[in-house]
């Protein structure tokens, strides 16, 4: 007598077999579900081939190997960009010395010499630096970019005897680091007392900056009075910047109240904020949008004090719409706590 176990046809057997992966899956009908469930308690050779199916040591190893492969490929391309990197560099070093002997042949000095090795580091920078840095290569490339950038301003001084290396370094500096000082201190590992505080660091790191400026542009020239004034329209505009920023990273509220105060500060800032600059370097008292006429667009002071008034009421408006909402989304959020 044959084994129940075994007893099956062929048919049956093929209609499983396709059956399966989705069955192992669990993607299958409940009616398909059922038949191979049914099937697998009576046929030997179905089951041997779903429980080879759950047997997942097949495609573990076809993952490392194809882990194995993926390594071996990144190894492959991060030798092939230091290659790259190194002949980069060796190409680089041909006009630099091509410049050095023109120099020494030609009894010259080593300034202009000077200048060209800095601007190869330049462009080493910007093309060997990412090929040959195994992390961080955005952060890299820019602090040797702006490393080079320098050598470059204090030998084209040095050349020409012009003592203003100063004069454009810190400009320079300031304008470069508006835009990428965020990815710099991004890439930099800080101790855990500062890793939660670049915000506040690239902040304080641009002020400084900003004030140097100002400080080294007037102090060429000795003017003081403009020191003095842009010192002080610095620090009015600058004091707006940062309580928007205290604003948004560090006050406990919504995302409505804080947006509310951003709109604010930003409306009473445009209405107000020439005329404490003028108190505060000329000693005028005046509040320009007192001079309010819509029904007069001619005059400057008419101008300025309509498109002020503008601003300061749409910003009331849309700040007070934004705190009731922060208000009533508070609320709720408490009332669901």
């Amino acid at each position: 007598m044959n084994n129940p176990i075994t007893q099956s046809t062929d048919e049956t057997c093929n209609i499983v077999q396709d059956l399966l992966p989705l069955y192992y899956d669990d993607v299958c009908s409940p009616s398909s579900k059922r038949l191979v469930e049914k099937h697998l308690k009576t046929c030997e050779k179905c089951q041997n081939t779903y429980n080879e199916l759950k047997n997942d040591s097949i495609d573990s190893m076809i993952k490392k190997e194809a882990d194995s492969v993926l390594k071996q490929h990144e190894k492959k391309e991060k030798t092939a960009a230091y290659k790259t990197g190194v002949i980069i560099a060796g190409l680089l070093l041909i006009p630099i010395l091509i410049t050095f002997i023109v120099c020494l042949s030609n009894g010259d000095g080593l300034n202009t010499f000077a200048v060209v090795t800095a601007s190869m580091l330049l462009v080493a920078a910007m093309t060997v630096v990412p090929l040959m840095a195994q992390q961080k290569k955005l952060t890299k490339c820019i602090i040797c970019g702006v490393f080079a950038l320098l050598l470059i301003f204090f030998f084209v001084d040095r050349m020409y005897s012009s003592n203003e290396f100063m004069l454009w370094s810190v400009p320079t500096i300031f304008g470069l680091s508006i835009v990428l000082f965020p990815f710099v201190i991004r890439g930099i590992e800080l101790p855990p007392a500062l890793s939660d505080k670049k915000a506040l660091i690239t902040m304080l790191w641009d002020t400084l900056w900003l004030f140097l400026t100002i400080i080294e542009v007037c102090g060429h020239t000795n003017d003081v009075a403009g020191m003095k004034a842009g010192c002080i329209i610095a620090f009015v505009f600058v004091l707006a910047a940062w309580l928007i920023f205290f604003d948004a990273r560090y006050l406990n509220a919504n995302g409505f109240i804080k947006s509310a105060i951003i709109v604010l500060i930003a409306s009473v800032w445009t209405a107000f904020a020439d005329d404490i600059c003028e108190f505060l370097i000329l000693g005028t008292r005046q509040i320009t949008i007192k001079s309010v006429n819509f029904s007069d667009w001619t005059s400057n002071i008419c101008v300025n004090a309509n498109v002020y008034a503008i601003v300061l009421v749409s910003g009331v408006i849309i700040a007070s719409i934004l705190f009731v909402a922060g208000g009533i989304k508070a609320f709720a959020n408490k009332k669901i706590n």
